[in-house]
């Protein structure tokens, strides 16, 4: 088994059954990431949503504006400050937020509760794994051995 196989599957899995779930609240799964970011980051710039989505600026427009068609982000910025918008979530965005987080949340959790797995640990063990795949590798460390070099 491959573990990086495996959790490339996992998250691909986890992003279709996030689009099927999401679809009866009006959001895609892009627009509900995009909502979260800008929840946890108020006055965020397009740019910077772009950017912490992985997707172009063009994108990462169109998807502010569907957001801000629905009433859950609205721009903050300033008269005459150009083309750059500052994104905040509405009331209604911040409802929208919680009741979708709660919804994909929950579904996640009891899946790793049917097979037997505590779901607080295995988050703790994600967050782990992925601070470390995130860490720079020391400067003298020789990179593994791949297992054709075996």
């Amino acid at each position: 088994m491959d573990l990086a196989h495996e959790l490339h599957d996992l998250v691909r899995t986890l992003d279709q059954h996030a689009e099927r779930a999401l679809r009866p609240e009006g959001l895609s799964y892009h627009r509900y990431v995009a909502l979260v970011i800008t929840s946890e980051h108020p006055g965020l710039t397009g740019r910077q949503l772009a950017r912490a989505l992985g997707i172009s600026e063009p994108s990462t427009s169109t998807l502010v504006r569907q957001l801000v068609a629905a009433g859950l982000v609205h721009d903050v910025a300033p008269a005459g400050a150009g083309n750059v918008r500052r994104l905040e979530v509405t009331e209604l965005g911040k409802a929208t937020r919680i009741r979708c987080t709660d919804l994909l949340g929950a579904a996640l959790e009891d899946s790793a509760r049917r097979i037997g797995l505590d779901p607080d640990r295995l988050a703790a063990a994600v967050r782990a794994l992925h601070e470390e795949v995130r860490r720079p590798a020391p400067a003298n460390t020789p990179a593994p051995a791949s297992e054709e070099d075996q």
